[in-house]
């Protein structure tokens, strides 16, 4: 009976991940396999020869991958940072990692061209270390991408690994600090292996967010630096070729349930290991 009941609060559930998710999909599939009135490969085999998106294909790995490490990097130590912290010191550092996600992507990612433009503050500084003999732009180039992709998807892998930290308990610290570990130690092989669970959640939002972000690469990247989903709204908006977004939207999906996958594998690897030891 309990089981029955169950079954019947499961059919809403089903119903809209059906209409939401599983429908839209095998209408992307549809169409992505259309060739006039037969269904085939050619729209795939087409894509794959085209040079364009060749380069969006490597770029977008490039600054998936720069970006993931990027804020893996930067949100370690400072997720520990905060973890650490009490009362109402660690509520303000909450709210001042949660803020930028308030703030419209476009106005974050605009921001950043005051930073990186011709002349901008970063141009200025590198001239005044004399790294630099004229004012340049940074804009439209992978690392323009990179650098704003960084800062607006930090928050995501430092709210992962805060819900982690906070339920390692610091006695094991200081049971590895008595022993004679200094503090560095202590943190990269009692912190950061307890904290796998929630490096992998912020590895696979940063990188599926980063995959699939358009405004970010639009902005800082213009037309020099095409990615997935530029190329998708080009293909679409500006030639019509809406046989070959349905085939590139597959693709990402495609793409990102493997790269999902590979990460899950990696970290099961690892924290075998670490089991083991």
């Amino acid at each position: 009976m309990m089981n029955k009941e169950k079954g019947i609060l499961f059919i809403p559930s089903l119903f809209l991940v059906s209409l939401l998710v599983f429908i839209p999909l095998i209408m992307l599939a549809y169409k992505s396999l259309e060739v006039g009135d037969a269904f085939n490969f050619n729209n795939y085999r087409e894509l794959f020869i085209d040079s364009t998106f060749q380069k969006a294909i490597k770029n977008t790995f490039t600054i998936s991958f720069y970006v993931v490490l990027s804020t893996l990097v930067l949100g370690l130590p400072t997720s520990y940072f905060i973890s650490r912290t009490r009362g109402r010191t660690k509520n303000i550092l909450m709210l001042l990692v949660m803020f930028p996600l308030l703030t419209n992507a476009v106005v974050r990612s605009i921001s950043w061209m005051i930073i990186l433009g011709y002349d901008g503050i970063l141009s200025r500084f590198l001239n005044r270390l004399g790294l630099l003999s004229e004012p340049i732009s940074f804009m439209y180039s992978r690392f323009a991408v990179i650098i704003g992709s960084t800062y607006i998807f930090l928050p995501l892998m430092i709210v992962s690994l805060i819900g982690v930290m906070d339920n390692i308990s610091e006695e094991l610290e200081n049971a590895s600090i008595s022993l004679g570990a200094s503090r560095l130690k202590t943190f990269f092989t009692i912190i950061i292996p307890n904290s796998l669970s929630g490096i992998i959640v912020g590895m696979v939002l940063v990188f599926t967010a980063t995959l699939t972000a358009y405004t970010t690469p639009s902005i800082l990247g213009g037309t020099k630096t095409v990615v997935l989903a530029t190329l998708v709204q080009q293909y679409g908006n500006t030639l019509g070729r809406w046989e070959l977004v349905s085939s590139i939207s597959i693709f990402m999906f495609v793409l990102t349930v493997i790269v999902i996958n590979l990460i899950n594998k990696g970290a099961d690897l690892v924290g075998g290991n670490h089991e083991k030891k």
